[in-house]
């Protein structure tokens, strides 16, 4: 950006707290009410003045201005940054926040969001800018009903595990096929059972996923074909897997986890 130069560091704090509201908003259809707050928020580091959406509308526009979502796109798919931004603006102050004007202006102010992620991360590209940072893991002493209600609870597919040494990925296809495969009467046991219980007698397998380390490029990690990371298998690794970010080439420290969905 010409006129505005935020620090990659602020860039991703900003892109967080556009994500973290965006997913509060989806989970509630009419939850708007802090990604306006973080609208808020960046018009105010911008202009370095507390305001209102109308006054922080010039400058926050030149930061959405770096993403072609905010107005070169076909526009029968997209509305423009301009059009949201005054939709939302004028939400934002209107006494009808409950019902269908909720609904859409929760809508609207996603679609918001989502051009000024775009804008923030389209000139980042290393690995370690898009990466969930510190994930949960699961660990093998853990019983299967408590890696199961982690995953439930935060919409997880997958869990990073460390297995002597060398990290892999436990799925929620795994803990589903194990505790409903087989003799039903053994449901509750199963639900007791460690992970490395299980996954000793083979009713879980744990999948090795790639690795890399933080400072690769997207590029990189996107690579269908090559293995850039360490796997110890000669299986090949499914491209559409989460990544393991570690810190160094020594795939011990374990930093975050990058998926597909991450990269979008």
């Amino acid at each position: 950006m010409d006129k505005i130069d935020l620090s990659p560091d602020q860039k991703i704090y900003f892109r967080d707290q556009l994500r973290n509201a965006r997913n509060e908003a989806i989970k509630d259809a009419e939850g708007f009410t802090e990604l306006l707050f973080v609208f808020e928020r960046l018009g105010n580091f911008l202009t370095k003045k507390t305001g209102t959406l109308k006054k922080y509308e010039s400058k926050i526009a030149e930061v959405a201005n770096n993403s072609p979502l905010a107005k070169d796109v076909p526009r029968e798919f997209h509305t423009p940054f301009d059009k949201l931004y005054e939709i939302v603006r004028k939400g934002r102050n209107s006494a009808m926040h409950q019902g269908a004007y909720a609904r859409h202006l929760t809508q609207h102010a996603i679609e918001l969001s989502l051009i000024l992620e775009d804008a923030l991360m389209k000139d980042l590209d290393l690995v370690c800018d898009f990466m969930v940072r510190d994930p949960s893991c699961a660990y093998l002493w853990q019983p299967i009903s408590f890696i199961r209600q982690t995953m439930l609870s935060n919409s997880f597919s997958y869990m990073p595990v460390c297995k002597e040494g060398t990290w892999y990925l436990v799925s929620d296809y795994e803990i589903a096929k194990y505790l409903r495969s087989g003799n039903k009467e053994k449901y509750d046991e199963r639900l007791a059972t460690t992970l490395k219980a299980a996954e000793e007698t083979k009713g879980i397998e744990l999948i090795l996923p790639r690795h890399l380390k933080s400072g690769e490029s997207v590029a990189e990690a996107l690579k269908p074909d090559e293995d850039t990371g360490k796997t110890d298998s000669d299986s090949p690794i499914h491209p559409g897997l989460p990544m393991l970010i570690f810190q160094n080439e020594a795939y011990q420290n374990l930093v975050g986890i990058l998926t597909p969905f991450d990269l979008l």
